[in-house]
């Protein structure tokens, strides 16, 4: 399965040609706000996010930093801001790589190529015959593999390390929300979206829902 690329660029002509570019080779995707960006990681799951700065409703660091708070997918920061200054506060506030423009395309591909390698041997979690890669967002069962979206990935992986726990509501909407308000049944709908790939692999952990209290990861 290719590796799905999010691409962060207002500019109305290099977002497109990026997306284009990168689609030889990958599954790429262009958002041209940080409010598009934060709509499609909540339904999506991407391998990495390449991430213009100057956006037209807020600066990219931002999306950087709440995105830590819930997530390790790696960023690769694309920006004309190209001082020591520049380059080292976008590093500190959590990209993986920061790229100055203008740059050349191939050492474009060489940098997410070397990011995607570094996080491919990324760690992931087991419970009873269900393996979870935090870094591809899979879950697999056996040979059966099924893509999960960020939000059903950081729920699935918070249970699988503490099984037997009852999660209430908000502890699961505190695990994941850094950045937006939930909607009102953001965290019932995946969690039903979790128990029908579970289930579509024949894993044997179920999502147990305990009325009034929250829900249970078992074995």
């Amino acid at each position: 399965m290719l590796a799905q690329l999010l691409i962060v660029e207002d500019d109305p002509h290099l977002g497109p040609l990026l997306r284009d570019y990168l689609s030889a080779d990958y599954q790429a995707f262009h958002a041209s706000t940080i409010k598009e960006a934060q709509a499609w990681l909540g339904t999506h799951s991407a391998q990495l996010i390449l991430l213009d700065l100057n956006l037209p409703d807020g600066d990219g660091l931002d999306l950087v930093q709440s995105l830590r708070q819930y997530s390790s997918t790696p960023v690769l920061v694309l920006s004309a801001r190209s001082g020591v200054q520049e380059r080292v506060a976008g590093l500190n506030a959590g990209a993986d790589d920061y790229l100055t423009k203008p740059f050349a395309m191939p050492e474009l591909d060489a940098r997410i190529g070397a990011l995607l390698r570094r996080t491919a041997s990324g760690t992931g979690v087991n419970l009873g015959n269900t393996s979870l890669s935090s870094s591809s967002l899979t879950l697999t069962v056996g040979s059966e593999t099924v893509t999960l979206t960020e939000h059903e990935a950081r729920i699935l992986e918070l249970m699988m390390r503490t099984p037997e726990r009852v999660f209430s509501r908000a502890d699961i909407e505190s695990h994941l929300y850094g950045w937006e308000t939930p909607n009102s049944n953001s965290v019932e709908v995946r969690i039903s979206q979790l128990r029908k790939k579970l289930e579509g692999v024949d894993s044997d952990l179920r999502i147990r829902t305990i009325r009034n209290v929250g829900y249970v990861l078992q074995a």
